[in-house]
């Protein structure tokens, strides 16, 4: 049943008759392209070059900011005082903490250079100690040796001739001084001759006993007792040159103790650059208690005053410097008439001056998402009444385009939109959204919505609506 009623239904919709659309007399225009030459207007706001808001890197109370709106500073200028009783403090703590591991290295490398050159002298004792029983030995083992080979002929007979040479020797010395005498007692020669006769006889005399007891020696041959003791003397060699190296040993390593200390010293090094950079950086924050202009510029907002709390990162002021810039706004399709370096005349209303003109000094790269449109900033000289903020005008020259034009009176706005009422090729009116662009005298650019060869309806638009039949009418 209920397909029934609804085939029912439908069979009366398609049966009843429809009535034919109005007919309205309208002019009709035909869209077209048209050559245009001439100037762009941009507009755009003034600002600074340089624009930055001024915080704090450390918490603390404002104590002063000797600076308001609108006025003037120079870079480096002291704009606000914070309150630096704690920064100072830690200041002093991390000085004295430099000042006490200095004087820790020091000592430390003191102690160490001494304790070195005394290892070092050590050493050299020991090891001439060493040398010196060592020598001792070699000599007390030659004589041992000698002991146990007993006296050879050679030496028997090389002691009976020392014994002929020293009798010799005293007899030539008893001739000389008997010689001597006798001059002495004719005064011939001085009592000193005589004395040094007298030395000489003496020497020769003593000579001769020796050369009689070292030939009785040889003849007689080594005693069991020099055997002995010349044994026992090769033995206490033997201990001091053990005794001489083990000081020698010890020296040594009393000086890789003081190679471990140097570790020592090492490590104050480590902390006196610590303590060092403790210092340094205590000092850097104390100069976060002052906020000091980053260039030459004006104060635009003051956002503090005294008594207030300051922290990391919370606005203190807002600053500008540099000259000013006229930031405008321009479409996708001027921008190849834009380049860096174009002059352009700039007007800006509040300063009611036609003398002013601007340069291209940089180009946004990145257009806006929404309108397609990039931001040109161009340089101004300066001028008094100049602030941030203001509005003005860029008059760009653009060179001959294709633009689609139609006469104004055919559009008309509402909410924001613009519209025409197209005719299509049967004649019928349709409402239709329109994006306009420049106005050229009586006629305005379409940027989009309408191409050329279409048809738009150029009479009072309050007498056609949506659906109407059109029927043109002689211009």
């Amino acid at each position: 049943m209920a397909i029934c009623i609804a085939g029912c239904g439908h069979h009366d919709e398609a049966d009843k008759p429809t009535s034919p659309p109005k007919t309205v007399q309208a002019e009709v225009f035909t869209v077209l392209e048209a050559s245009r030459s001439g100037e762009y207007e941009a507009t755009g706001t003034l600002r600074s070059e340089l624009n930055a808001t001024l915080s704090s890197k450390v918490m603390g109370r404002v104590v002063s900011v000797p600076i308001r709106e609108g006025d003037s500073f120079r870079s480096g200028q002291l704009l606000v005082s914070l309150d630096a009783r704690e920064l100072m403090s830690g200041l002093n703590m991390a000085e004295a903490n430099l000042h006490s591991s200095v004087v820790v290295e020091g000592s430390a490398r003191t102690a160490v250079e001494l304790e070195s050159r005394t290892s070092q002298a050590r050493i050299a004792q020991a090891e001439s100690q060493v040398h010196q029983a060592e020598a001792a030995l070699s000599s007390a083992q030659a004589r041992r040796d000698l002991a146990i080979a007993g006296p050879r002929t050679q030496e028997v007979a090389q002691s009976h001739i020392a014994v002929i040479q020293a009798e010799s020797n005293l007899k030539l010395a008893n001739t000389e001084l008997e010689r001597t005498k006798r001059l002495v007692q004719e005064g011939a020669v001085a009592q000193a001759e005589l004395d040094m006769a007298q030395n000489r006889y003496d020497l020769a005399k003593s000579q001769v006993d020796n050369a009689r007891q070292n030939e009785n020696i040889a003849h007689e041959g080594t005693r069991s007792q020099e055997l002995q003791a010349a044994q026992d003397g090769v033995r206490q060699s033997q201990g001091a040159v053990a005794q001489a190296k083990a000081a020698l040993n010890q020296a040594r390593a009393a000086a890789l103790q003081t190679e471990m200390k140097r570790k020592e010293v090492e490590v104050a090094n480590a902390q006196v650059q610590q303590a060092a950079a403790a210092s340094q950086s205590a000092r850097v924050a104390l100069s976060y208690a002052g906020v000091t202009a980053p260039f030459d510029g004006r104060v635009v907002q003051r956002m503090v005053d005294p008594g207030s709390m300051a922290s990391p990162g919370s606005p203190l002021l807002a600053v500008e410097g540099g000259k000013y810039r006229l930031e405008v706004v321009v479409p996708e399709r001027i921008l190849s008439w834009v380049a860096l370096g174009t002059i352009a005349p700039i007007q800006i209303d509040s300063l009611k001056t036609s003398s002013l003109s601007g340069k291209v000094v940089e180009i946004v790269p990145q257009a806006s998402a929404v309108s397609h449109s990039f931001v040109v900033k161009l340089a101004l000289d300066p001028m008094s009444g100049m602030r941030s903020g203001m509005f003005g005008k860029a008059k760009i020259k653009v060179g001959e385009s294709s633009k689609v034009l139609i006469p104004g009176r055919a559009t008309w706005q509402k909410e924001g939109l613009h519209y025409v009422f197209a005719v299509n090729a049967e004649g019928i009116a349709r409402l239709r959204i329109i994006t306009l662009g420049d106005t050229f005298a009586d006629r305005v650019e379409v940027l989009s919505g309408l191409t050329a060869g279409d048809k738009i309806v150029v009479s009072d638009p309050t007498q056609v609506a949506d659906g109407n039949q059109i029927e043109a009418k002689q211009k």
